[in-house]
């Protein structure tokens, strides 16, 4: 789709990172003198709530020898949505700096889209007790959110802090059925999870740590030149044009500087050099430098008198 292939499993790890934070949750059992008398963990896995109750009553008559466990926890992802609150400028990137065949690169990412989460937790009990013994190891948690920080795109070094909200819990009781049929108490809680979805990594863009900019004398005879696109004034007229010009010089004069624009000539500007400027960081270009670095840049201003040429064989002035 729109002509990008790309995978950061960023789903994947929201639906992992829910489901690690009840992995850890225990019922004891104690005797009438409040002493432990044992200690299970409860298994959680990834599935619909219908799937269990499905397994938990496929044997009305209780005939086989196992059924399934009890307690036993279920999560499922039930939906998402777009989160306009959360919307960051559209065209803001992310950098990050990469080495290449030894040369420093540059890799970007436009800024994620906000996406909303919802989970649903299930809890299958056989008494009351147990489910809010469950109840209990969770609730105090979330008030109402709990954040968890998530290293979501490693390549990029995005670590992201991701509030999960509670929203509410209800119990369903299976009571009603014959004797034999087997009870089973459902809790669901419903939960937020405030994420987002990133777009594709761009690589092998240059860091620019050295810039050159020449100052060239124009002849009075390219002012008549269509070469030159100058930008013109409303005021202009069909049988005369009025040029924006600078305050470097007198107006009248016909060497007045001239405000132009990018598709000019481009040879325009490789002769009659009179002047070069040339920046680069402190330690030299080879420096290493973190995109958004502030650096120490040193200036040399360069005056050619007479005026050289740009050649571009060597790429030097002469």
């Amino acid at each position: 789709m729109l002509g990008q292939t790309f995978y950061h499993q960023t789903i994947r790890k929201y639906v992992t990172l829910f489901g690690t934070l009840f992995n850890d949750i225990n019922i004891e059992k104690k005797n009438s003198s409040g002493k432990v008398v044992s200690r299970q963990k409860v298994p959680i896995a990834y599935g619909p709530k219908q799937k269990f109750i499905q397994r938990l009553r496929q044997d009305p008559n209780l005939t086989k020898q196992v059924a399934i466990q009890l307690p036993r926890l279920a999560f499922e992802m039930t939906g998402m949505s777009y989160d306009p609150a959360r919307k960051l400028n559209t065209v803001g990137k992310i950098t990050q700096k990469s080495v290449v065949n030894g040369h420093n690169t540059l890799a970007k990412q436009f800024n994620p889209s906000p996406y909303i989460f919802d989970f649903s937790l299930y809890a299958f009990v056989e008494n009351a007790e147990d489910g809010t013994q469950i109840l209990e190891q969770i609730l105090p948690f979330f008030t109402p959110e709990f954040n968890v920080s998530v290293n979501i795109i490693t390549e990029m070094g995005v670590k992201l802090d991701i509030p999960i909200i509670i929203g509410g819990a209800s119990s369903e009781d299976s009571y009603e059925g014959e004797f034999s049929t087997r009870r089973t108490i459902i809790w669901t809680i419903n939960f937020t999870l405030k994420g987002f979805i990133y777009p594709d990594i761009k690589k092998g863009g240059k860091i620019i740590k050295s810039i050159d900019i020449a100052f060239r004398q124009q002849p009075e005879d390219e002012f008549a030149s269509s070469e030159l696109n100058k930008l013109v004034l409303e005021s202009s007229t069909n049988f005369s044009e009025s040029y924006l010009r600078l305050d470097t010089q007198d107006l009248n004069e016909k060497s007045s500087d001239f405000i132009v624009f990018e598709d000019s000539n481009i040879n325009l500007g490789r002769n009659n050099i009179i002047s070069k400027i040339k920046i680069t960081p402190e330690g030299g270009s080879e420096q290493f430098i973190e995109p958004g670095d502030d650096f120490t840049a040193n200036t040399q201003i360069t005056v050619f008198n007479p005026p050289v040429d740009y050649n571009d064989e060597n790429g030097e002035f002469s």
